[in-house]
């Protein structure tokens, strides 16, 4: 019997095996620079809105740290293999369109769209769910990272009142109520995905209990 067979299969499961840990270091990386990037923004929320230019002049560096991370993961995927490995690296992905996401609103108060999650992070939204020749961001992901915002929205509501901006809030309300009906609009099978969304309400509730707050006292009108 000819053995040849199972030394090729070895030589396979090697270099499978090789790419996992390539795949594993990248992704480690990865997340690293992404928990740096959360830390950096999360300097917003202790400044008022007319302050905000400093951390956005601190994230801006990281995010293209984060976009060579990318790069590099990317090298090391084909097409044929983007599905087989997938799920080592979709909570990067998430984290980092989540940080574009508070970035974008920061800077310009409004949506990060797919086009500056491309523009940003350097990879397209594979926003129709096609065949892949190349590396993306699955459209789960880049909405993942869009309900994150809710939560960094709550937050930055409270702490908008803490440092004496109480018309922020106000704002932010306006832009969560108007996202939040986007995403009713969705039809969302992923479980996941479902998950999430049902859980924005309450979010919803706490930027509005803030505003109540603020009219009970009459420091908005």
């Amino acid at each position: 019997m000819d053995i040849q067979v199972f030394v090729d299969l070895q030589d396979t499961f090697d270099q499978e095996s090789s790419l996992f840990d390539c795949i594993k270091e990248a992704v480690r990386e990865l997340n690293k620079m992404c928990r740096i990037g959360a830390a950096k923004l999360s300097k917003a929320h202790s400044m008022t809105q007319s302050q905000t230019g400093e951390v956005l002049a601190d994230i801006r560096p990281q995010i293209d740290n984060i976009k060579q991370k990318f790069s590099t993961l990317a090298e090391l995927i084909k097409p044929v293999t983007f599905y087989k490995y997938h799920d080592m690296w979709t909570f990067a992905v998430q984290n980092a369109c989540a940080l574009v996401a508070f970035t974008v609103y920061l800077e310009h108060s409004r949506l990060a769209t797919p086009e500056d999650i491309h523009e940003l992070l350097g990879f397209n939204v594979n926003t129709t769910n096609s065949d892949i020749s190349e590396f993306v961001f699955t459209l789960e992901e880049y909405l993942h990272g869009t309900i994150s915002l809710f939560s960094e929205l709550s937050r930055l509501a409270v702490n908008a009142v803490i440092v004496g901006d109480v018309k922020r809030p106000q704002e932010i309300s306006a832009f969560a109520s108007e996202l939040y009906a986007g995403f009713q609009l969705l039809n969302l099978k992923n479980d996941a995905l479902r998950r999430r969304f049902d859980s924005i309400k309450y979010d919803i509730k706490k930027i509005e209990e803030v505003q109540y707050d603020l009219r009970v006292r009459g420091l908005i009108s």
